[in-house]
């Protein structure tokens, strides 16, 4: 799944949500070194070239930017949990988180409040 992240590139999809600009595979490599992971920048740069493949960056010559935004990755993650897992069903997601929990009264309010206004 594109949406998986190891922990080096939620550390850099961080820094881009953070910076929210452009930025170089020498900044990548200096923001690795200043919080203390020396790595090559050829390694650094190879992290950028796969996040590229996968999607969840768009480079512009020698400079990249995050795809999507921290929320619009989170909601890309969960319709693809919804599609994959539970054949694009919301009924059959929330029977599966709710397993043989019961809802109470409050969130079953605020459940009902939410599909009403998705309606």
């Amino acid at each position: 799944m594109i949406f998986d992240l190891s922990p080096n590139e939620q550390i850099i999809m961080d820094y881009f949500w953070e910076r929210n600009e452009w930025l170089s595979g020498a900044n990548m490599w200096e923001y690795f070194n200043k919080i203390g992971k020396a790595y090559d920048r050829s390694t650094v740069n190879t992290y950028l070239a796969r996040m590229t493949d996968k999607g969840l960056l768009k480079k512009d010559k020698r400079k990249y930017i995050h795809a999507f935004t921290k929320e619009q990755l989170a909601q890309k993650k969960a319709e693809y949990i919804l599609d994959t897992m539970y054949d694009g069903s919301l009924s059959n997601f929330l029977s599966a988180l709710g397993g043989s929990k019961y809802i109470d009264t409050n969130e079953n309010k605020e459940l009902k409040e939410y599909l009403k206004n998705i309606e």
